[in-house]
Formats: structure tokens, C-alpha cells, sequence
């Protein structure tokens, strides 16, 4: 069985950079995948004899996603406060709301209630040849 020559690491890198700046200019985040199928090797394959390239070179220069890249420590205890305010304030609507469909709900049972009482059935207003 003769296995295919598996590509030196200047090819890998040349790969990489190459997915890298392809992902750049789509504004996509890049992948191995990307360069797997860029060099035609299973991941398994990649992975076992490039490891150190993926750890070492790839992933560093992934770019991080904007959003993760301005939260520092202070900015996310900011947003956990928010989040927190603006759950309890949700909160506290949902209890009035739910106050309010009640009230609604017992008004409406007390009606209910009223109209099947027998005193609340109208009854028929006699003939008028009957007066």
C-alpha cells in the first residue's frame, strides 16, 4: 500500500495563511476544516502530524470575536449588574401583569357565578293580549 506523501510544514503554513486571510476577507472565522480541505488530508491526519502547528501557529491567529475581545473583567461585572436590573425589572412587570389577568379572572367568576343564579334568569315578558 503506498500512502501519499503527507505535505512539508512550509505547505501547512502556506494553507493556513492562505485560510486565514480567505476567512479575513469574507469576515468569517477561520477553520481547520478550511485548511484540511484545503491541503486534501482526513482530520484525523492533519491533526496527528500538525498538532503543534494547529496549538503553536492557527489558533493564535484567529482572530477573537469582537465581542469577547472588549469585555475585560470590570466590563463584565457592568454587565452582569445590567443583566441583573433588567431581569428584576421584567420581573416586576410579569407580577403586575399576572395581578392584573387575576383580578380579571376572579371579576370574571363572580359574574359567572351571578348569571347562573336562578334569580338572574330573565324571564319572559307575558303576552301583550294578557295585560
Amino acid at each position: 500500500m503506498n500512502r501519499p506523501a503527507l505535505p512539508d510544514t512550509d505547505t501547512v503554513r502556506a494553507a493556513m495563511d492562505t485560510v486565514l486571510a480567505d476567512a479575513a476577507a469574507r469576515g468569517r472565522r477561520p477553520t481547520l476544516t478550511a485548511v484540511e480541505r484545503h491541503l486534501g488530508l482526513a482530520h484525523a491526519t492533519f491533526y496527528r502530524h500538525y498538532s503543534d502547528l494547529i496549538t503553536g501557529y492557527f489558533q493564535p491567529r484567529i482572530p477573537r470575536p469582537a465581542a469577547a475581545a472588549d469585555d475585560g473583567p470590570a466590563d463584565a461585572d457592568e454587565t452582569a449588574t445590567q443583566t441583573v436590573r433588567r431581569l428584576r425589572q421584567e420581573n416586576t412587570e410579569l407580577r403586575r401583569t399576572v395581578e392584573v389577568y387575576a383580578e380579571m379572572i376572579r371579576q370574571l367568576a363572580t359574574e359567572n357565578d351571578a348569571l347562573r343564579q336562578p334569580s338572574a334568569v330573565v324571564r319572559s315578558l307575558p303576552a301583550r293580549g294578557n295585560v
